[in-house]
């Protein structure tokens, strides 16, 4: 049996009555089953996010749980996004743009998708960096751009207990690896 591929459109029309947890890639509905690992994880680097943007005026947001229309056949929500001031989009307007940071954590259900088309979906859409967070092998794979002209991610930074992640992109910020993956379990 063929599955019905989906428009952007017609699933960001959908609404409230779609499922929760789910993203469009490639036309089709795929569902996240979060762990409750991989949820301690993202709101863990959200909260960080949130903190640091309150840090300061016009740090941008870290909105939680948000689709972004990359195209005509996907729509993904990503597990944490930074969005700069200069940015923001109108209030109430459908986020039709591309966060400058993206952070994916490690879920058994859409890690492939992660690491691969959602990957390339970010790098074609201009997104700044995006962290890969493996909470199987407590690292952060960071993907960085050079310079914002550059058409591809052309450094790439592994990250494992005892580093500090900290990037041009989020001045001041800092997340302690050893800190994200050896805190109590929730």
């Amino acid at each position: 049996m063929t599955a019905t591929l989906l428009t952007a459109d017609d699933y960001v029309a959908s609404g409230e009555t779609r499922p929760r947890w789910t993203e469009l890639i490639n036309g089709e509905v795929v569902v996240n089953n979060p762990t409750i690992q991989h949820q301690a994880t993202v709101d863990f680097i959200h909260v960080e996010l949130v903190l640091w943007t309150r840090g300061a005026p016009e740090r941008g947001v870290s909105p939680a749980q948000l689709d972004f229309k990359f195209d005509g056949e996907n729509v993904l929500a990503p597990d944490v996004t930074w969005i700069s001031h200069g940015r923001l989009p109108a209030i109430g307007a459908f986020v039709e743009l591309a966060p400058e940071l993206v952070v994916e954590v490690r879920s058994p259900s859409t890690w492939r998708y992660d690491t691969t088309v959602k990957f390339r979906l970010y790098e074609a859409a201009g997104v700044s960096e995006v962290w890969l967070v493996d909470t199987a092998s407590n690292s952060i794979l960071v993907c960085r751009r050079s310079t914002p002209a550059s058409p591809q991610f052309d450094i790439a930074l592994e990250l494992g207990e005892g580093e500090t992640l900290t990037t041009s992109l989020l001045s001041g910020f800092s997340l302690d690896i050893t800190t994200l993956f050896n805190r109590p379990s929730p």
